[in-house]
């Protein structure tokens, strides 16, 4: 078992504390504003901002002005550390990064998107217990792998530990296709992406209910369902939650939106809010997806009844909030104790779309 290794791994904010090289955060927005604030706090000394040379112009970002790579190679040289600011999935954006990690000292802090404390040596020691649970429920050595690169990604902000990686179209036809589902919740919908990867990875799947909050998003997705072929989609404008009603939600139509959103930079709206216990009170649901952007745990408060008698089988994210990473599979073992758990994430940086599916 890995787990014990994990004491010797030195924090990357101690690290950061102790750098006297020039320290440079490379992007700007949300997450930069949340690694600048855990840099605050923590008295570590930012000496500037930069973007791609391509993608410079004119303009500051928390009073530091935005400069090219190449200038900050110039004057400071190739001996500097770097803090990545942005995720990405694209190919060309990926090369860039990893060239980055070889050339200079680079980290991606792992800052909670929505809230929740930062996970560091003290965290660790507290969870610890929690951590080892979940690691004897998982059901095989590539989701007990993964477990233990989350940690270690955190703890260190090291890039080495985002490669293991696997095709999500494939884990869902591997991990669900034997399982006869029918009809499905697709919860954080989005435009209508997930559902056409089930649809394409289940071919028993006859009816997708698709619920999105964000109003724009939701166009998008009705007019995807119009279109959808495969099976039936249902479009449900609506936030899930943990009561039925309203919401403040942070608009963004990307990620940092949500009812847990917490980005400044985006506005905020009222959408309707419903448990899932009330949107599928007329409907057996043999599994439910759930991508709520940092409302995974209010959505599965409100999804409690359906759980336990469909019993469907579940994927379920795991990367919004710090804890959701043991608090949430260890809540469905409990609810669900003869589900297998299994962990799987596509390729992207930083850690994002970990998720749990309950088979």
């Amino acid at each position: 078992m890995m787990i014990p290794e994990l004491w010797n791994k030195p924090s990357l904010w101690d690290s950061l504390q102790n750098e006297t090289r020039p320290i440079f955060l490379y992007g700007t927005g949300n997450g930069g504003d949340k690694i600048l604030d855990v840099c605050a706090a923590r008295n570590i000394p930012v000496t500037g901002v930069f973007a791609s040379d391509g993608f410079v112009r004119s303009r500051t970002f928390r009073d530091m002005p935005v400069q090219a790579y190449s200038d900050v190679v110039e004057t400071y040289g190739a001996d500097i550390v770097i803090l990545l600011a942005f995720g990405t999935t694209l190919p060309e954006v990926t090369a860039f990064i990893d060239m980055l990690d070889t050339r200079h000292t680079l980290y991606i802090p792992e800052v909670p998107l929505y809230g929740g404390g930062l996970f560091d040596r003290t965290m660790l020691t507290e969870v610890h217990p929690a951590l080892t649970e979940l690691r004897g429920l998982l059901a095989d050595e590539h989701s007990r792998l993964l477990l233990d690169d989350a940690i270690l990604f955190r703890l260190t902000g090291k890039r080495q530990y985002l490669r293991r990686t696997t095709d999500p179209t494939e884990e869902i036809r591997h991990l669900l296709g034997e399982k006869n589902i029918r009809t499905m919740l697709d919860g954080g919908a989005f435009r209508g992406d997930s559902a056409s990867m089930y649809a394409d990875a289940l071919p028993t799947l006859e009816v997708i209910h698709a619920a999105e909050a964000d109003a724009r998003t939701h166009r998008h997705l009705s007019a995807y369902a119009r279109t959808e072929t495969r099976c039936q989609v249902v479009p449900h404008h609506c936030a899930l939650w943990n009561t039925d009603g309203e919401l403040t939600y942070t608009s963004s139509a990307s990620r940092g939106s949500g009812a847990a959103g917490q980005n400044h930079r985006a506005k905020t709206i009222t959408v309707p809010a419903m448990t899932i216990d009330t949107l599928c009170r007329d409907t057996k649901m043999d599994l439910l997806k759930l991508d709520v952007e940092g409302a995974e745990s209010e959505a599965l408060a409100g999804a409690e009844q359906t759980i336990l008698q469909d019993r469907p089988a579940l994927s379920l994210s795991l990367y919004h909030r710090t804890e959701d990473l043991w608090k949430l599979p260890l809540y469905i073992h409990k609810l669900l104790p003869e589900k297998k758990l299994y962990l799987r994430r596509p390729a992207c940086i930083p850690m994002w779309d970990l998720t749990l599916f309950a088979v």
